[in-house]
This record gives C-alpha cells, sequence and structure tokens, in this order.
C-alpha cells in the first residue's frame, strides 16, 4: 500500500500565515472594542432587538469565535464566510451612514478584511488546519 503525500507547499505556509494574520488582526481588533466599551456601546447598533450593550456583548463573542476558528483551523470555509458577510454588513452600514460615501478609513479598513475573508473562503485553510476528512491520505 502506497501513500501518496505530497510535502507542504509555499501556498500551504501562506494560507497559514493568513489565517494567523487575520485572527490577530480580528483579536486586536476585539481588545479596542472592550478598551473603549464605553464609547463603542453609545454608537454601536442594536441587533434582533437586542440592546446595545448585549448586541455589542455578542459580537465581541461572534468575532473572537470565528478569529479562533480560523487560526486553528477548524470550518475555515463557514468562518470566513461568516466573516466576510459580517464585513460586507458592516461596510454597507458605513456607506449609508455616510451618504454614499465610503471613503473613510473605517470603510477602507472592513473592504481588506472583506478581501481576507473572501481569500480564505477560496483557499480553505490549507495543508495545516483541522479539516475533517479533508487532510486523510488515500490508498
Amino acid at each position: 500500500m502506497k501513500h501518496n503525500i505530497t510535502p507542504p507547499t509555499r501556498t500551504d505556509r501562506a494560507i497559514l500565515f493568513l489565517r494567523i494574520f487575520i485572527a490577530a488582526v480580528m483579536l486586536l481588533h476585539i481588545i479596542g472594542k472592550m478598551q473603549n466599551y464605553d464609547n463603542v456601546v453609545l454608537t454601536f447598533p442594536s441587533l434582533l432587538d437586542f440592546n446595545r450593550p448585549t448586541s455589542l456583548a455578542l459580537s465581541i463573542i461572534f468575532e473572537g469565535a470565528m478569529a479562533a476558528m480560523i487560526a486553528i483551523g477548524i470550518g475555515t470555509r463557514l468562518s470566513a464566510l461568516l466573516m466576510f458577510i459580517t464585513s460586507l454588513v458592516t461596510l454597507f452600514d458605513i456607506a449609508l451612514q455616510a451618504e454614499g460615501a465610503i471613503s473613510t478609513d473605517a470603510a477602507k479598513l472592513q473592504f481588506i478584511y472583506a478581501g481576507i475573508f473572501l481569500t480564505l473562503m477560496i483557499s480553505g485553510g490549507g495543508r495545516y488546519s483541522i479539516s475533517i476528512g479533508q487532510n486523510v491520505p488515500k490508498s
């Protein structure tokens, strides 16, 4: 029985770097939200009929969980999809508040986030991820 196991490529290492990078950036983003909680909660939108503090807490928990899943490589495509949608919703919210002018720094940052999450949706977690049933060598 001969297993065809290919060695890791630069692409696999690049995807690993991208996953860890975006997870670290998201964790820094979350820390910033938590440090400025009193100011952020005043402007944070009320989602799904929750009050602002609850919506902000749920957002922090959601973003933290998705960042951790992306870093580890568990459900990378699903996590990236959810974060991609979140980035687009935030981008459109910024555009609505600015009456169509999305040239602000916050909008640019959300656009970059969306691009990174789209890349991870396409690539998946890569070789260095915990993907159930995908990294098993075929006999």
